[in-house]
């Protein structure tokens, strides 16, 4: 269990507490703690962290009763399983103390973030809201400190609204909370830094918090949470995820399977692959012989790989159909399905059924 210190003083600021949320903000480190000039990760004791927010966003005192806790500073290229498993494991342990949860993270692995901890606090029963920062709250010109405003917020929309749609895991950016297993990081300039192509976003925000209809159910064998597997929070870290090109080199990547737990591949919008190359075949087969999972993801909207042969192929010679999952979602389902004890068949049984209605379909 990760170690944390829990400051008191901004907690006993408030006013009025019985009619407020109470809010864990967890911090991860990113852009969105670093100092401006130059631009760097600076060492932050909790009360350093308390008086940075309280300076740059007073408005926290009104909006919620909120505690802060540093879970680790680090630039999120650092981020991994290990870090995954401790966000959450923090989170389900103060689950009775909070009514929501925001997560401070850097933008790169966001969204591996949020996908793992979709997967990893199902059935996520409050609001569990990341966000982050194009520029550092220390910024004079920053996007930090109206996403912190709009993520608090959310994260104690659902006080008092049982059941809400707003009780998952999600990702609030530029205005717009997204659900969290859906989203890409799109710009690494722009203050909407993130998208979610296959899936429709959760809320905008404007004048007022607007919860949008909602986002289209996947059409496939999706069971209930009652009869989806216990699994451990536990990732391979055999899992290797390869975009396809004109003229593959399969030779070279069927020497790596040996040494996997399964293989990502990152198909053509259309969800086709160049199924001419007889190296490819070859790779395939392999992956047969030695049992190992090979799954195919897209990055294009809506893409099937259904209508051309050159993506039937695939799937005919035993590859596994990924839907609507972006790729940051595939990878992270992969690697917890196949970090399970006979982590193989795991995922063989339960990649085609949704977890945390990440987007799934029969083929």
């Amino acid at each position: 269990m990760p170690t944390g210190h829990w400051p008191g003083t901004l907690s006993a600021m408030r006013t009025q507490k019985a009619q407020k949320a109470k809010i864990l903000i967890l911090y991860t480190g990113g852009t969105f703690g670093m100092d401006a000039e130059p631009l760097s990760v600076p060492e932050l004791s909790p009360k350093e962290l308390e008086n940075r927010l309280l300076k740059r966003v007073p408005e926290l005192l009104q909006l919620a009763d909120c505690q802060v806790k540093i879970q680790m500073n680090c630039d999120s290229a650092h981020l991994g399983p290990r870090e995954w498993v401790e966000i959450a494991r923090t989170i389900e342990s103060q689950w009775e103390r909070f009514d929501g949860v925001v997560v401070l993270h850097g933008t790169d692995t966001l969204a591996y973030t949020a996908s793992a901890l979709s997967f990893l606090l199902r059935p996520c029963r409050k609001p569990v809201v990341l966000t982050g920062a194009q520029r550092p709250l220390a910024a004079i010109r920053s996007d930090a400190r109206r996403n912190l405003i709009s993520a608090v917020e959310l994260a104690a929309y659902g006080l008092g609204r049982p059941g809400s749609r707003l009780d998952q895991v999600s990702v609030f950016f530029n205005e717009t909370l997204f659900q969290g297993n859906r989203v890409r990081k799109r710009s690494a300039v722009d203050f909407a830094g993130f998208e979610s192509p296959k899936a429709p976003a959760l809320a905008r925000v404007g004048t007022s918090i607007q919860i949008l209809q909602d986002s289209a159910k996947s059409t496939s064998r999706a069971k209930s949470s009652k009869t989806l597997p216990r699994l451990q929070p536990q990732f391979s870290s055999r899992v290797a995820m390869i975009h396809l090109t004109p003229g593959f080199p399969a030779a070279a990547v069927e020497k790596l399977l040996p040494d996997l737990d399964g293989l990502i591949f990152v198909a053509f919008p259309s969800g086709t692959a160049p199924t001419h190359l007889p190296e490819l075949h070859r790779l395939l087969a392999s992956a047969r012989v030695l049992g190992l999972p090979i799954m195919v993801v897209t990055e294009g909207m809506g893409a099937t790989g259904s209508e051309y042969r050159a993506g039937k192929e695939m799937l005919e010679a035993g590859c596994l159909w990924s839907g609507a999952m972006t790729p940051e979602c595939a990878y992270v389902k992969a690697s917890l399905l196949l970090g399970q004890e006979r982590g193989r068949e795991v995922l063989k049984k339960w990649w085609s059924f949704e977890l945390a209605n990440e987007g799934v379909s029969i083929r």
